[in-house]
């Protein structure tokens, strides 16, 4: 899956993972590959992404987030 991290100005990550967990409102939520299109709104908390050989936490203050095939964009 392709995942695009965009902050106020800048993009803060662009890249190839496997999955992503986020913040929702209801609780965390992961996104798999071939994930339905979606939308969510994201409370504080931390971006947990699984990449090919590392895992990485990007800690948030909240943010939206959209999936439509397989490409996630997260808006802080």
């Amino acid at each position: 899956m392709k995942l695009k991290i965009i902050g106020s100005h800048k993009i803060l990550y662009q890249g190839d993972i496997i999955s992503i967990i986020a913040p929702g409102y209801q609780g965390y939520f992961q996104i798999l590959k071939y994930h339905a299109p979606f939308i969510s709104i994201l409370k504080s908390g931390f971006l947990k992404l699984e990449l090919k050989k590392e895992k990485k936490d990007i800690k948030i203050e909240g943010g939206l987030l959209q999936v439509k095939k397989n490409i996630i964009v997260v808006i802080l």
